[in-house]
């Protein structure tokens, strides 16, 4: 049975009107009697770029803490990779011996070494200290 043969077999009296409206009745309701429950109703609608947002943070911040240095090289090594690295020109990818206050390892720093100053090689304008290394690989 469609929409329009249902309302022209439905009584006159079940149908919806208007006459009984009473705009008082609302009112004083609205006023004294419905308490509206603020941002609690809304609490479990979060918007789908949020929710991926956090995911995401989540995400790397896992990645960032399950981050573990490359093997341990000794200064000979450190060295000998630089020179080469140098003279080659072929980009590096640095592990600097370091951890943040929450115990976490910086990012890697990656690129051709442009220079080099005292006990500082050079790396995409980032002066590293050569004794700050802990592994540095062929990138």
């Amino acid at each position: 049975m469609n929409a329009l043969a249902w309302l022209a077999a439905t009584p006159e009296a079940t149908r919806m009107s208007n006459d009984g409206y009473d705009s008082n009745l609302v009112n004083q309701f609205l006023k004294y009697d419905y308490h509206d429950r603020g941002m609690m109703k809304w609490q479990g609608f979060y918007l789908s770029d949020h929710t991926a947002v956090v995911a995401k943070t989540a995400t790397a911040s896992q990645q960032a803490r399950s981050q573990q240095h490359g093997p341990t090289m000794t200064e000979a090594e450190i060295a000998a990779l630089i020179n080469e690295a140098v003279v080659k020109g072929y980009p590096v990818t640095v592990d600097k011996a370091e951890r943040t206050v929450e115990g976490l390892i910086p990012h890697q720093i990656v690129g051709p070494i442009s220079g080099w100053f005292g006990s500082q090689i050079i790396i995409n304008d980032q002066a590293v200290a050569i004794d700050a290394i802990y592994s540095i690989q062929k990138a």
